[in-house]
C-alpha cells in the first residue's frame, strides 16, 4: 500500500529518510495536541517545545507527508494570486498583510535554520516575474505597482 498522497515523487522523497514513529496506541498527555505533521503542524511544534510546552503532533500519514514532500521548497513572496489582484478584491491594507506574512515567514525558516544550525544549502536568490512570449508584459508593470504598495520595495 502507498502511503504518500500522490504516485509521482518529488527529489527528495527519493533522497531523504524520514524518520517514522509507531502509531500512538495508549492515552497520552501534552500541553497541545496538532493535528497533521506536515510543514505547519511541525514548525507549530516546534516553536511550542522551544516554549518548553509538551506537545503530541498526529497525523494519518508520513511525518512531512501530503502537500508538503511534494513541494519544492521554492520560499517566494511571489503570489499564485497577484497582488494587484488581492488589492482588487480586498483592498491595498490586505495586501499589505499578504506581503508581510510571506516575508515574515521567509524570515522564520531562515532563522531556524540558523539557530538549529541545518545544513540544507539555505540561501536567498533574485527572482524574476515576466510575461510568458506573446503575452503583455501590462499585468507585470501593475503586479510591480502593486508589489510596491505593498511594500515589496526590494
Amino acid at each position: 500500500m502507498n502511503e504518500h498522497s500522490g504516485s509521482t515523487r518529488s527529489a527528495w522523497m527519493n533522497s531523504c529518510e524520514m524518520p517514522t514513529r509507531a502509531p500512538l496506541r495508549e492515552n497520552a498527555t501534552a500541553d497541545v495536541v496538532i493535528v497533521g505533521g506536515g510543514i505547519a503542524g511541525l514548525t507549530t511544534a516546534y516553536f511550542l517545545a522551544r516554549q518548553k510546552k509538551s506537545v503530541i503532533v498526529l497525523d494519518d500519514g508520513p511525518i512531512c507527508g501530503g502537500e508538503t514532500e511534494r513541494t519544492s521548497a521554492h520560499l517566494a513572496n511571489a503570489l499564485d494570486r497577484h497582488y494587484y489582484e488581492i488589492e482588487k478584491l480586498h483592498g491595498a491594507a490586505s495586501a499589505r498583510v499578504a506581503a508581510e506574512s510571506h516575508s515574515v515567514a521567509i524570515r522564520t525558516i531562515e532563522g531556524i535554520v540558523e539557530h538549529e544550525a541545518i545544513q540544507c544549502e539555505f540561501s536567498r536568490l533574485d527572482g524574476w516575474l515576466y510575461a510568458p512570449d506573446g503575452e503583455s508584459s501590462a499585468d507585470i508593470d501593475q503586479e510591480f505597482d502593486a508589489c510596491q504598495r505593498a511594500g515589496l520595495t526590494d
